[in-house]
Order: C-alpha cells, then sequence, then structure tokens
C-alpha cells in the first residue's frame, strides 16, 4: 500500500512559530547570523505580493521563520543561523511551492545561510487554477467532510481542504490533470474518488489550467457492512486472523478486523464496491478465494445498505521440521533460525502453518555458518523433515588504533569487499570495534577481501586498510584471503585524524551551479543515498577522510552523465583529491551530458509497472549511472568508452524481480547474447527482454 505523504503547511505553521525567529528578528540577531533575501514573481512575470514566505529546516522541516512578500514582490527572512534550509512560498489559497520550482519539500532544493550574508532566492510563482465544487450525501443533503486531490500520474498529494457548511470546497493547485477524494463516513479509513469509485485507477482525470476553476461534484456512496466466518481447510473455526479489506485492484487501506474463537467477523463499514480480503495467518498471508497469490485473488462484493456475509476456507497447511548440520564435518548445528523463528539450541525447529505446496525457506545459523535457502514440498496435515547442510563461513580478525598514540579506538566500522566490487550498505554498525580496538567478521564465504574503515568519530578518517597503514585507493590495501572454517588475522588498523573535502558542481558548458547533485566517495543506488548533496549554488562538504587521496563520485544531476574527481570514467582513472588532516582540501566538478544509453524493457508477462535499471562499470564494480521509472522505456546518460553490465529491478502488479547481470542483445541479429557492452561516443541502444518466472 502506498503511502501519503504529508507536509506542514503554511497556516499551520505559522500557527506554532511562537517563540521562534520571525521577519522581526532585531538587528542584533540578523548581524550574527544570516539571512535570505529576494523577490516573487506570478507566472506571468509581475510582483507577487502579500505572499507567505517559509524557511524550514533542511533536515527536520520545522518551520524556523516566516514573512509576507511586499507589493512589489520583494521579501526578508532574517536572523537564521549558518546552515541549509528549504524555502517555500505560499500557503492558504496560493497552492505552496519550494525553491527552486518543486512542488514538494522532497524535492525542494536545499538553500545555504551563512552568518553575516544574505543569501539570495528569487522565485516564479506556478500558473494555477482551481477544483471547486460541493459533496453531498445520498439524500442530496450537503456533507461536511475532507477533501483531497491528488496528482494523476503520481499520486502525490497535491492539496487539500474541508468543505464548508454547503458541502462547497475549494482548492488551488498548479496546472496539471488530478484526481479527487473525499471521506464520506467519519472516523472510516476509506476515500471516495470522484464520480463514485474506489481506486485511483477509476478515478476521473480532471485537466485544470491556468486561472480556470473546474468542477467537481459527488455524492457519497451508500454503507454496507461485511461479515462471515473464515474456517481452516478441515472445517474447524479460524480464530485470531487478521483480515484487511481494500478496494479490489486499488492501492490504498482500508478497513480491518479480526476473527473470534468461533472464526467469525464483522466490518461493520464500507462503502459501496468491490474488494480484496487479505488473511493474516501467522506469519504467512493468504487471499479470498483460497489462493497465496494477490494476483489470483477473487473480488467481494459488498453492497450499501446490506449485510454482505462470506464463509471463507484457508488454504490446507503443514509442518516442516529443520536440521542443520556443518556441510564438511556433519555436526549438528543447535542454533538456527527460519521464518522469525529460532531454535534455540534444541538442534531443531518446527515450522507449522505452512501452506500446501512448494516452499523455499531461508535458514540461518547463529554459528559462522552461511545461510542458504532450502526448497521442500509442505504436505497437508503433515510434517515434513529435511535436513540442510551449511557450509563453513570464513571469518576476519584485527585491532584498530589510533596510528599517532598506538591506543585502541572503539566504534571504527569495517566492511569486507571483494575486490572491485564496492557498494556500502545502508548505514554502519554491527562490525565496529569494541573499547579494546578488537572486532571481529563472520559469516563470510572463503575467498578474497579488502577491508573499509570508518569511524564513527569524525574527527579520525576513513581509509582503506593497507599493510602499514591507511590508503584513499582501494587497490592499495591489504588483500586478505580466507578459508572456510578459519579465522584469519588482518593487518592492524591504524587510523589517522581527519580531513575534509569540499567544492562546488557546475554544468561544464555553462557555467551554472547544479544543485541538489549527490557527491560521495562510493556510488550509491536506491537504498543508500550519497554522503553529501549539492546546495543552491552547487557547494557540498564531507567531513571524515583519512589524510590520503581521494577519488570522489558525482551523480543524481538530471541529464548528466555520472563523473569521478578530475573528469574521470572510473574510480580507479581518478586523479583523487589531497587530504591532509585538520584542513580543507578543494574538488571542484564540471558535469557534461555524456551520451544517452537509452530502450525499452519488456518482459514475457508484459511491460513493467516500475523499474530501477543500474548499469555497472565492469572494472570497478561501481555504478555508472542507474534510474528508476514507470512503463518499459528508459534513458541514463553515461560517460562513453566504459564497459558496462546491466541489472534490474521491476514490479509487476504485486510481484517484484531483481536480476544482477542480465543477458543483453546480441552484438548483430542472430548472434549470441552478451552480458557486457562497451558504450560509443554516439550513445547506445538496449531494448532489454527479462524472462520471468
Amino acid at each position: 500500500m502506498r503511502s501519503i505523504r504529508r507536509r506542514t503547511t503554511a497556516a499551520i505553521a505559522a500557527a506554532v512559530l511562537a517563540g521562534t525567529i520571525g521577519a522581526w528578528a532585531t538587528p542584533a540577531q540578523a548581524a550574527a547570523n544570516g539571512s535570505i533575501s529576494g523577490h516573487l514573481k506570478t507566472a506571468a512575470g509581475a510582483p507577487a505580493g502579500d505572499v507567505l514566505v517559509q524557511a524550514y529546516d533542511a533536515e527536520s522541516w520545522a518551520s524556523l521563520a516566516f514573512t509576507s512578500t511586499g507589493a512589489d514582490g520583494s521579501y526578508q527572512l532574517d536572523g537564521l543561523a549558518s546552515g541549509q534550509y528549504i524555502v517555500s512560498f505560499g500557503g492558504f489559497d496560493i497552492p505552496e511551492q519550494f525553491f527552486d520550482q518543486k512542488t514538494d519539500i522532497f524535492d525542494a532544493d536545499p538553500v545555504t545561510v551563512t552568518a553575516g550574508q544574505t543569501t539570495v532566492v528569487d522565485q516564479d510563482l506556478f500558473a494555477t487554477g482551481s477544483l471547486v465544487g460541493r459533496i453531498t450525501d445520498g439524500s442530496g443533503a450537503p456533507l461536511e467532510t475532507f477533501v483531497r486531490v491528488y496528482r494523476a500520474d503520481n499520486e502525490e498529494l497535491a492539496g487539500s481542504h474541508g468543505t464548508d457548511s454547503d458541502g462547497t470546497f475549494r482548492i488551488a493547485v498548479p496546472t496539471g490533470t488530478y484526481v479527487v477524494t473525499f471521506e464520506p463516513v467519519a472516523n472510516l479509513y476509506q476515500e471516495q474518488y470522484v464520480p463514485g469509485k474506489l481506486t485511483h485507477a477509476e478515478a476521473q482525470r480532471f485537466v485544470v489550467g491556468a486561472g480556470q476553476d473546474v468542477a467537481v461534484n459527488d455524492t457519497a456512496l451508500t454503507v454496507g457492512s461485511l461479515s462471515g466466518r473464515v474456517t481452516r481447510s478441515d472445517g474447524t473455526p479460524a480464530a485470531n486472523v487478521h483480515l484487511n479489506v481494500s478496494a479490489f485492484n486499488g492501492d490504498r487501506g482500508a478497513e480491518s478486523a479480526n476473527t473470534n474463537s468461533n472464526g467469525e467477523f464483522t466490518v461493520p463499514k464500507l462503502l459501496d464496491g468491490n474488494y480484496e480480503i487479505e488473511f493474516w495467518v501467522g506469519n504467512r498471508t493468504e487471499y479470498f478465494d483460497r489462493t497465496a497469490d494477490p494476483e489470483e485473488a477473487d473480488p467481494v462484493r459488498v453492497r450499501g445498505g446490506q449485510d454482505n456475509r462470506i464463509t471463507p476456507s484457508l488454504l490446507p497447511t503443514g509442518s516442516v521440521r529443520i536440521r542443520a548440520v556443518d556441510a564438511v564435518s556433519g555436526v549438528l548445528i543447535k542454533d538456527i533460525c527460519a521464518e522469525g523463528q529460532c531454535s534455540n539450541g534444541t538442534g531443531q525447529l518446527v515450522l507449522t502453518g505452512l501452506v500446501e505446496g512448494r516452499q523455499s525457506i531461508y535458514i540461518q545459523a547463529e554459528s559462522n555458518h552461511l545461510s542458504r535457502s532450502s526448497d521442500v514440498t509442505v504436505r497437508a496435515g503433515q510434517t515434513t523433515d529435511i535436513l540442510v547442510r551449511l557450509m563453513p563461513g570464513a571469518g576476519i580478525t584485527t585491532t584498530v588504533v589510533d596510528k599517532a598514540t598506538g591506543a585502541p579506538l572503539p566504534n571504527v566500522c569495517l566492511t569486507p569487499f571483494k575486490p572491485s566490487d564496492f557498494h556500502l550498505p545502508e548505514g554502519q554498525g554491527g562490525n565496529c570495534s569494541d573499547s579494546a580496538g578488537k572486532v571481529t567478521l563472520k559469516w563470510l564465504e572463503a575467498g578474497t577481501y579488502r577491508l573499509y574503515a570508518k569511524p564513527l568519530d569524525k574527527s579520525y578518517g576513513r581509509q582503506w586498510v593497507g599493510a602499514t597503514g591507511g590508503t584513499g585507493d582501494e587497490r592499495q590495501a591489504a588483500t586478505i584471503t580466507v578459508k572456510a572454517s578459519k579465522t584469519t588475522t588482518a593487518p592492524q588498523v591504524r587510523i589517522d585524524r581527519a580531513g575534509t573535502i569540499r567544492g562546488r558542481v557546475t554544468d561544464a558548458a555553462t557555467g551554472a551551479a547544479l544543485s541538489n547533485v549527490g557527491v560521495g566517495p562510493t556510488t550509491w543506488g536506491r537504498s543508500r543515498g550519497p554522503e553529501a548533496t549539492t546546495d543552491a549554488a552547487g557547494n557540498y562538504q564531507i567531513d571524515g577522510f583519512g589524510p590520503y587521496r581521494w577519488p570522489l563520485y558525482v551523480s543524481d544531476a538530471d541529464g548528466y552523465a555520472s563523473v569521478w574527481t578530475g573528469g574521470a570514467v572510473t574510480r580507479f582513472a581518478s586523479t583523487g583529491t589531497q587530504v591532509t588532516s585538520g584542513a580543507v582540501a578543494v574538488a571542484d566538478f564540471a558535469m557534461t551530458r555524456g551520451v544517452a544509453v537509452r530502450g525499452t524493457v519488456t518482459t514475457n508477462h508484459g511491460t513493467p509497472d516500475w523499474a530501477w535499471i543500474r548499469v555497472l562499470n565492469t572494472e570497478t564494480g561501481d555504478y555508472a549511472g542507474n534510474l528508476d521509472f514507470n512503463g518499459g522505456a528508459y534513458e541514463l546518460r553515461v560517460l562513453p568508452g566504459q564497459e558496462l553490465r546491466f541489472g534490474i529491478r521491476l514490479t509487476i502488479g504485486d510481484n517484484g524481480y531483481d536480476f544482477d547481470n542480465i543477458a543483453l542483445p546480441p552484438a548483430t541479429p542472430g548472434g549470441q547474447p552478451r552480458h557486457t557492452v562497451t558504450v560509443p561516443a554516439s550513445g547506445l541502444t538496449l531494448d532489454l527482454t527479462i524472462p520471468l518466472p
């Protein structure tokens, strides 16, 4: 179910600003801090007077200052501490928008304020129109309710307002195409889409032009109830089953209920329409009528003014008893976990309530053994025994010290990487040094690794762990070969004091600043963002580097190719930037458009609803670019001359798939599929066909 983004409106923010910095900051405050000023214009270019302007904290989104524009469109926010802010314009009867020309605070470009200086932020208001209408109940009487407006293309909230006592409303929005919902029944977690629908897909699209009032009228659907009795496959009542009832083929939640000891349930209020019923039975889910696949669910019709009753029977289930042994020695592993349950030292684990048929169970061990999945056929009413052989894992142990003093350093986190496969996980933790500086890494496959060390205390610098000290170049790091069942001692990790890198990112052709661009010492994907993003002036800063030469990666600028320090295509080709402890080094970037890598994505099950495509440099394993998109067409900008491999994550309906190294079309018609391709100076077109199970 899609979550709804919400933001603090101008009206609410203005109401809670008591005790915070406002437009009335004293001269002393203004001198000690900084300011934001500028001019606001209408979409037609005229001064926009009497419009609310706010400064939000860029991290917490707390509203810290506000004022209104003068008749000439000018404004000034004083008394702002040094830091980054989000500036918004509008509110009340003007849709709130954010610098620079963004409709959502999530996408806003941060504005940097420096003590004693004024940052200029000019802006033009979006062209707007209004959605106006009246909501009534079934008798034609006015309905006091809450109306929401969503963008038709991405379902983002664009505006909301309550109806007046006569059921009327007016909501100003930027020009565009929208769907409208309202709450027909108080305290009911359901929205009705205009006109009289339950899902976004069925809703009418309202096109709003500049200065237009677009009529939106609707009558609330009637309400019915849904009740019934849930039984197990043997006919006994299914107690304590949780039901989620949502609009069929919809993407928004509705109501829920739990069965009692006799399997009975009641959902007292549902709008007239078709629904999907999901049953939560222990740790698993299934759907009406007797399927574990939401794509195969049958709709349940709820008619207004009636008590609608069903008597579903759950899928037949069985049990699996799991034991695991060391794949080399055959010794029983006493502590294993699967499906959120653990053996607690008994050496066996019984999973109950598993749906009949083929199942894949992921098994983990508390000891240093590698996790794996095991397929098993579950038989109704029976317990199936499986014996899983887990390969013993390898380990790495070392100590971390202050290089200058030799004292042990706690809270330095180590991450092992296979050569040329450097992607930092989300966050840090788990593999960090203790108070004695000791750290041990477990659950590693046998092979060769390099260690990346990152202190949580930013007064110390990160490093690739070398034989006698740190380095900023992975290729100069110590290579550690580990074997199954063995723990290998790595070189001592000697941490230096940290330095800083700062710089500016611009368009190579125009010199214009590029804002909201990601910068970091490693590439990133969807789960972990960059270490820093540029502000409105294109500036960034990253702390916590060891005193070595570091390559930096710049990406996420729409229409630009990702690049490394010095304009390099790869991390290994980058000249890097020399860092000195306690000092600030400068690394500026001029981004180019590169060339296009474009094409389509299709599968044997149709066009994906959503996809995230990633292209990786085959030499370093780093991302050369990545993009998420809806539908079947993609276009990335990359630097030419590099050899790439492709990965993709996609969804069709409620099913998701992920492939690390997909087959690419042959270089010539009728040729063999390939898994890598070199990007020519003219760019590349690749139409991808993904076989799905």
